[in-house]
Formats: structure tokens, C-alpha cells, sequence
């Protein structure tokens, strides 16, 4: 993980994430009026770095079994990824399993269930406040090979790159934020060619047609 993170940071969330993928199609279901921020919504998204904290590291390592092991609790108390990709296809083809649910499976599909209303409804409401392993990744935005650059000679402040931004991040002012998934969309929508992305030390070798090219294709 401290490898890939070096290497391209939260690129992962952007292009390689089953869960994002789902979080994204929700998304694209028409809604009255989406919401793309709110106030307190960037206090809500430091949540995911207290569930890294707690649920994947401290009480795994203090409270553990008679072996001295301990458990992966987010997965077993709260990942939504977890009950719609593993859990439900899993008690759907095995009948022996169903007659052990309990309160345990129905309160992770009520964390399930109201991520995908609000996915309808916000852009990866996952991603932005629960997700450990995007925090994980988030910690390296700033020092991975990959990065993004803005050319201030070529920019003009046209505010295109923001607005199409669903991360809700400036990349002119903070082009290597924490919330960045490197999907690539102000790349794409920068008219001037002045958002690009940066692989290697240095300036690095440049990769702005590219990132256009694949993310025209996704779009």
C-alpha cells in the first residue's frame, strides 16, 4: 500500500475502485437537486481518517482474541463495499448462512442502504467520509511520483477546472489536495492546457493528452 501510494496516490480511488465504479453509476441516476457540498461537509470528511485510526489500527492491535489477534473491524462493523460486493452475494448462494444472520448483517445493510440513497444524491459520499484505504492513499497525494501541475503562464483563471471538479477541489490552488482522486476531469476541461499530470522527479514527464484522451472515453 506505502508503495502504491508512493508511486501514484489516490489514482486508485479515481480509476481502479469496484466500489467507486458503483458509487459513480448511482450517481448518474437523475435526482431533483444534487448536492455537492454542504456546510460542515469538510469537517465530516476528516471522519475517514479517524475510522483509519480507530477501526483499522488501534482496535485491531489492542483488542484482540485469546491469540493475541485481532480483527478487521471496519470490514466486519461498517464497509458497505463489504455487505453489496461480499456479504449479499455470499448469503444469497448459500442457504446454510442465512439462518446466522443477526443484528450484525442487518445494521451493515443499513449502512449499505443509505450510502447508495446518498450516492444518488452526492457525488462518492464513500469516498469522501469513510473510506480508510482513500485516507491512507489521500496521505500521499502530495509526495507520489504522480502529480498534478498547473501551468501559471497558461492558466486564466477561468474556474472550468473547479467547476467540473465533483471532489469539490480547486486544482489551481491546491493541486495536489488530499481530496483528489486524479480522475483526470480538469485536465479534460482546462481550454488553455494548463492542468496536467506529472510522473517522475523534478517536473517530470508530462501526460496531458493522454489523461484527455481516456477521460473522454470514460465521460
Amino acid at each position: 500500500l506505502i508503495f502504491i501510494g508512493a508511486m501514484v496516490g489516490r489514482l486508485i480511488c479515481g480509476f481502479l475502485c469496484p466500489f467507486g465504479l458503483i458509487q459513480d453509476l448511482l450517481n448518474k441516476i437523475p435526482f431533483p437537486k444534487k448536492i455537492r457540498t454542504f456546510k460542515g461537509d469538510k469537517l465530516l470528511r476528516k471522519l475517514k481518517y479517524v475510522i483509519f485510526a480507530v477501526f483499522v489500527i488501534l482496535l485491531p492491535l489492542f483488542l484482540v482474541d485469546i491469540m493475541g489477534q485481532g480483527a478487521p473491524y471496519f470490514c466486519k462493523l461498517i464497509c458497505p463495499a463489504g455487505t453489496l460486493e461480499g456479504g449479499l452475494p455470499l448469503v444469497l448462494l448459500n442457504k446454510s448462512m442465512r439462518s446466522a444472520l443477526g443484528w450484525l448483517y442487518i445494521w451493515k445493510n443499513v449502512i449499505l442502504v443509505i450510502t447508495i440513497i446518498l450516492s444518488i444524491m452526492i457525488y462518492r459520499p464513500f469516498c469522501k467520509w469513510l473510506c480508510p484505504l482513500g485516507a491512507f492513499y489521500a496521505l500521499f497525494n502530495r509526495v507520489s511520483l504522480l502529480q498534478m501541475k498547473v501551468d501559471e503562464h497558461k492558466c486564466v483563471s477561468c474556474g472550468k477546472c473547479a467547476k467540473v471538479c465533483k471532489m469539490d477541489v480547486d486544482v489551481t490552488k491546491t493541486p495536489n489536495h488530499t481530496e483528489c482522486i486524479r480522475c483526470g476531469m480538469c485536465v479534460n476541461a482546462c481550454p488553455t492546457g494548463a492542468v496536467s499530470f506529472r510522473y517522475g522527479f523534478g517536473d517530470g514527464k508530462q501526460y496531458t493528452n493522454t489523461i484527455k484522451e481516456n477521460t473522454e472515453e470514460t465521460t
